[in-house]
């Protein structure tokens, strides 16, 4: 693998540690849980007189970093797609809530429907190198139970790991209960789970009730947590990018105390989601140098914490398909730089805000080379190919030698699906766009697609628990 990029020196790392650790013990974070309340004092934290705040102190958020786990399993309902969750390993992971389908060949806009979550999961099921599925808004079904309806879909149709968005606790349950009985147990479930979770930190250092009470259910499976920071720098965030990085560290660490306090030995990722607020329009900003800092700055703090890392690339976009492909092949290419385990936002367009089949293969295409690109180039002593160029230099062509032959499949060189290197004049016979060469495979492989369906006793539970869920919420 290529080497990562730094962007802070060794004691810029310690400051920014310090400078956190100072925030979470005098400032402390807002939580109002009486049981997690009780459990972190138990650990050594302290709660305010008025029972709103929790402060951290310094050994017990070093305690919790100690048990943070460096590596963890993201398992599928086909274990060839499971995951190893751990710094150096590289993963896409596709968008999460968007509640429009946009087509990017001519700027169109519809209302994403289950049948376009379902696509996107049979899509992601074909591409090599989208790695996590993600539930998505759609606007065609009960507004009440979606989110349960969603994992159900994603169940039934999903053969890789993917990650659930949750309107509340109460839900959360049936949509457990549901990937349990794909599993097989509980305790299957816990060794390879099937989906993973969400942890919210509301910034500035706030933790909701129900966020609280979804975090012991994930518990209770283990499921794994992205704790998203999505701090609105000079908003909600210090507007020195230092200030922000300080805040960011501390929400980061907060969530750390909290969930090892609570669920110990629970897989979490460092996970940023940042805009920058733009002082002169009011508008917040998803993309520039600033960010690109200080994600580099969150990707580094979380290597000396060990822990694996993930943001959202492809979010950060355009709904210009021109500017929407700079912006994933920039971004993209910075998130390989810095070392990140997993990018997120495959397919989104505009922060999130839509959702496109063609952006997903074309995320996917720029995923392989990026992928092919990490993986640096090998120096054996075979390799380095002395004794070919000195026997086949005089021929003036390698095309015959014995080592070509033996490379040819064993160091396989990038084939792109979408990119055309044609020449101009040979591009001008057929003037096609890379969205419409995403557009024809995305229409091939959902054509092709495999049925997958669950055994009939698991669908027939599955149905089970989504009628329960709809009786309980919706009458």
């Amino acid at each position: 693998m290529l080497p990562v990029y730094n962007v802070l020196t060794d004691q810029e790392v310690l400051r920014i540690h310090e400078a956190s650790l100072k925030v979470l013990e005098e400032t402390g974070v807002f939580l109002d849980h009486p049981e997690a309340q009780r459990i972190l004092s138990e650990h050594g934290a302290r709660i305010s007189d008025d029972r709103k705040k929790v402060f951290l102190p310094r050994d017990l958020v070093e305690r919790t970093l100690k048990i943070t786990p460096s590596a963890f399993v993201c398992g599928a309902r086909n274990p060839d797609f499971d995951l190893e969750m751990k710094l150096g390993n590289l993963y896409m992971r596709q968008v999460g809530g968007p509640i429009s389908l946009y087509d990017m060949r001519n700027g169109q806009m519809a209302p994403l429907t289950m049948k376009d979550n379902v696509d996107s999961a049979k899509l992601i099921n074909a591409l090599p190198n989208i790695d996590v599925s993600s539930c998505m808004t759609p606007q065609d079904i009960n507004p009440v139970t979606y989110d349960v309806a969603v994992v159900k879909a994603m169940l039934e149709n999903s053969q890789k790991h993917f990650w659930a968005l949750v309107t509340h606790s109460s839900h959360l349950k049936y949509e457990l209960e549901m990937v349990e009985a794909v599993a097989g147990s509980k305790q299957e479930l816990k060794k390879r789970p099937l989906f993973s979770g969400i942890f919210c930190v509301i910034d500035p250092l706030r933790y909701p009730k129900d966020e609280i009470d979804r975090l012991l259910l994930w518990g209770q499976y283990h499921i794994p947590v992205r704790v998203p920071i999505t701090s609105l720098v000079g908003a909600n965030a210090p507007y020195p990018l230092a200030g922000a990085m300080t805040q960011i560290n501390a929400e980061f660490l907060s969530s750390v105390a909290i969930v090892q306090t609570l669920c110990p030995g629970m897989g979490l990722w460092y996970y940023t989601l940042l805009q920058v607020l733009d002082m002169k329009s009011g508008r917040s900003v998803a993309n520039g140098p600033e960010l690109m800092l200080l994600y580099a700055a969150a990707a580094q703090m979380s290597r000396h914490y060990n822990v694996p890392s993930t943001y959202s690339s492809g979010t950060l976009t355009d709904t210009q398909a021109h500017q929407a492909l700079y912006h994933y092949g920039s971004t993209q290419t910075m998130g390989v730089l810095m070392g990140i385990t997993e990018q997120g936002g495959a397919g989104s367009i505009q922060a999130a805000s839509f959702y496109s089949h063609q952006a997903m293969v074309l995320i996917d295409e720029s995923m392989g080379y990026l992928k092919a690109l990490a993986q640096g180039i090998d120096f054996s002593p075979e390799t380095l190919a002395v004794e070919d160029i000195a026997a086949n230099a005089g021929k003036g062509e390698y095309l015959s030698s014995k080592l070509t032959i033996k490379y040819l499949r064993k160091e396989k060189h990038y084939v792109p699906k979408i990119m055309d290197w044609r020449q101009l004049t040979n591009w001008e016979e057929k003037p096609d766009t890379m969205v419409d060469r995403a557009e024809d495979r995305v229409q091939k492989i959902l054509a092709e697609a495999p049925q997958t369906p669950l055994p009939p006793e698991t669908q027939r539970e599955l149905d089970r628990i989504m009628a329960a869920a709809d009786k309980e919420f919706c009458g």
